[in-house]
């Protein structure tokens, strides 16, 4: 019975250390952010998706096509919430 609650605070753990890579990932991509506010969230990125990388990959050798499907839907909403430079140009002129 204790390592079912030892496996809930590891996943809420997890959890908790993805949505910080996230935040910080973001943090270095936004451009209102000072350099060295940038240069700290982009550090504080790796060294948080360094820990994350050997569960991934146990979950992407498990789950191929869930994994994939998910890295996919991933990358397509980051494309997504990038700012547009050429479009918002035309808006303001």
């Amino acid at each position: 019975m204790n390592t079912q609650h030892s496996h809930e605070g590891q996943s809420a753990q997890t959890a908790s250390e993805a949505g910080a890579f996230v935040e910080n990932a973001a943090g270095a991509a936004a451009p209102t952010n000072s350099t060295l506010g940038r240069v700290g969230a982009a550090v504080s990125a790796v060294q948080i998706g360094a820990r994350l990388l050997p569960g991934a990959w146990r979950l992407i050798k498990r789950h191929p096509v869930a994994s994939s499907l998910t890295i996919a839907g991933l990358l397509w909403a980051a494309y997504a919430m990038r700012p547009s430079t050429r479009g918002s140009a035309r808006l303001y002129h």
